[in-house]
């Protein structure tokens, strides 16, 4: 578990071709040996910190590779698994674990270090209980310290103080299950060449170290104390075979990896060293050739007749007074300004822009990301131009093992969630992207499941939905239409049905009445009108405009019970024998609709003055 190297020196030989390889180096310089062979990390840690920060420092490289991997992000779709039990595990890896989202973690480490290192929290609950008593409280509800490893309290039951014991009991919360990815530089390994049987270690930081010795509650309170133990005895942390799951970057069987996956930019260092060395002198060029660099000196004479003024002046005097212009016109640049003699203004730099290698930096870039094998149109992402089905096929299978890697971490998440929550076992897989993105094949695949040849589901899935879900959707939507519908319908019938009954209402001020009792007519006195109305053309002598309206509201109460053909006879009466009386009536009545309407329409008027239905 010490320092690996990682890469070999240069092959030697002997005999002829070996004599004939040192006759030719002897000859020319070695084209192996160069400057950036020389810059190579030889040991694995030294690998991982280097690309950590080749990661970190260059945003092309970083977002090419985050694309490779969300390229192949798809719908998980889970197997041999009930209704019940897939609708439950799509509810706890999508909400509670976003399983997509720890899939291109997962998926960035694998790139970056070429390894990555998880493993499932298993949620635990810590308790201390009094050895005197027996009583037990979790961390959260008493008061403790952590001192010389050991919890001390004071009982809250029996008052005894001292070290009480530790009790740890495992939860069952889904919501408290955690993905925990180690990293790198942390791990060790011991490697078995033969059985390739491999034991893993951790090594606890520094700081994590000293804040678990100063006794830091939060800490102490939910870290495992298989960890502290090992913390304690100042060793590393040994992992439970099958606890971890190491992603990794197969290499070369020659190489002598220890059991460690070598990234892939390894073996693209050279070009990631020589679009490096082109950044570095292009920052230079920026820093020294974009701006130009102003000088001004005193101006020479204009002819040999002309006496040169600088001969006669002082040069630490120019300099000041030349120094002291430039700060007046910053400070203001509208001031005027004025020297005894002639100056030269010289521009010296700023041909930055031609000596830039943008073009090399660019065909740099190029080469070293598809050297790695990121298609231009993936981490340029310009979306213009569509690739060849052959060319779509050639880029998919050359990251197939990427794919396998996390299918093969998803089912190793499901076996461990099932030994953990005690669910039934199932297995899954990431949907394949050629079936998820292949248009034409989803046009056959539908056509297929019309024609009953292949399953509803599979036709569906690469769509992203589940044909179970969709028939249950399909059924809740057909009863929310009827309820709709029945609501809809109830509401309409209400509505005619108050509708008929005003224009009824309405209707029925202006239809002559078919019977005798109003002033005309002789009909005489019937029990729905009471008394007879006066008779004759004209309204008694001595009438007042109280008494007619009073006459009039009188009449009103009495019309509006009355069947719509009698009182619209009734009306005609009235108006055949007083105009102004007919008019008062008209008046009465459309009041009192107009109060009905307000305290409930027709029913109202049913209530209160008998009306029947016309």
């Amino acid at each position: 578990m010490s320092d690996l190297n990682v890469f070999p020196t240069m092959p030697t030989g002997s005999g002829t071709a070996a004599g004939d390889f040192r006759r030719s180096a002897s000859a020319f310089p070695d084209p192996f040996f160069d400057y950036a062979s020389t810059q190579m990390p030889r040991s694995l840690y030294d690998v991982l910190k280097w690309c950590e920060f080749i990661w970190m420092t260059n945003g092309t490289y970083r977002t090419a590779c985050q694309r490779i991997v969300r390229y192949f992000l798809t719908k998980i779709e889970l197997e041999d698994a009930s209704d019940d039990e897939k609708e439950k595990y799509d509810e706890f890896l999508n909400k509670q674990v976003r399983i997509l989202d720890v899939l291109s973690y997962i998926g960035d480490d694998w790139l970056c270090y070429g390894n990555s290192f998880t493993t499932i929290r298993i949620p635990f609950r810590r308790y201390l209980r009094c050895r005197k008593c027996n009583h037990e409280r979790s961390l959260d509800h008493i008061d403790y310290k952590f001192e010389s490893w050991e919890f001390r309290a004071t009982c809250p039951l029996c008052k005894w103080t001292g070290a009480f014991e530790r009790i740890d009991r495992r939860s069952v919360e889904q919501d408290k299950i955690r993905i925990i990815r180690w990293s790198p530089h942390n791990i060790r390994m011991l490697y078995h060449p033969v059985s390739h049987e491999t034991i893993y270690y951790w090594i606890p930081p520094a700081d994590f170290k000293r804040e678990i010795k100063k006794g830091n509650k939060f800490y102490v309170a939910t870290t495992p104390w298989e960890i502290i133990e090992a913390i304690k005895a100042d060793k590393w942390f040994k992992f439970h075979p099958g606890v971890v799951y190491h992603a990794k970057e197969e290499t070369l069987a020659g190489i002598r990896n220890a059991g460690w996956g070598i990234p892939r930019i390894m073996s693209n260092f050279k070009q990631a060293w020589y679009v490096q060395v082109l950044k570095r002198y292009n920052e230079a060029i920026g820093l020294d050739y974009i701006i130009p660099f102003r000088v001004i000196t005193p101006g020479k004479g204009a002819g040999s007749g002309e006496v040169d003024p600088m001969l006669h002046t002082n040069i630490g005097s120019f300099l000041q007074r030349t120094l002291g212009m430039i700060q007046r016109h910053r400070r203001d640049p509208a001031s005027w300004n004025a020297l005894p003699f002639p100056v030269e203004y010289q521009a010296l730099s700023g041909e930055g822009k031609d000596l830039a290698p943008t073009e090399l930096i660019a065909g740099g870039t190029d080469e070293f990301l598809n050297g790695m094998g990121f298609p231009a149109e993936m981490y340029r992402a310009t979306l213009e131009v569509q690739a060849a089905p052959m060319a779509l096929r050639l880029f998919e299978r050359t990251w197939v093992h990427l794919v396998s890697t996390l299918n093969g971490w998803t089912n190793w998440f499901f076996d461990s969630v099932t030994d953990i929550l005690n669910w039934e076992d199932l297995s899954g897989r990431l949907q394949p992207v050629t079936l998820a993105e292949d248009i034409e094949r989803k046009q056959i695949q539908l056509q297929l499941a019309a024609a009953q040849q292949i399953s509803k589901q599979t036709a569906y899935s690469p769509f992203g939905l589940d044909w179970r879900e969709e028939v249950r959707r399909m059924f809740e939507e057909e009863k929310f239409f009827q309820d709709e519908s029945s609501d809809f319908q109830k509401e309409q019938g209400k509505a005619q049905q108050m509708e008929q009954t005003f224009e009824q209402a309405e209707q029925a001020a202006t239809m002559p009445p078919g019977g005798g009792g109003m002033p005309g007519g002789a009909m005489g006195p019937t029990p729905a009108m009471g008394p007879a109305m006066p008779g004759g053309g004209q309204p008694a002598g001595g009438t007042t405009p109280a008494d007619l309206m009073s006459q009039a509201e009188q009449m009103a109460i009495q019309l509006i019970g009355m069947p719509y053909g009698q009182r619209k006879s009734e009306m005609l009466k009235i108006k055949k024998s007083d105009e102004t009386l007919h008019a008062l009536v008209v008046s009465q009545l459309e009041r009192l609709r107009a109060s009905a309407k307000q305290q409930g329409g027709m029913q109202v008027i049913q209530q209160q003055f008998g009306a029947q239905a016309s």
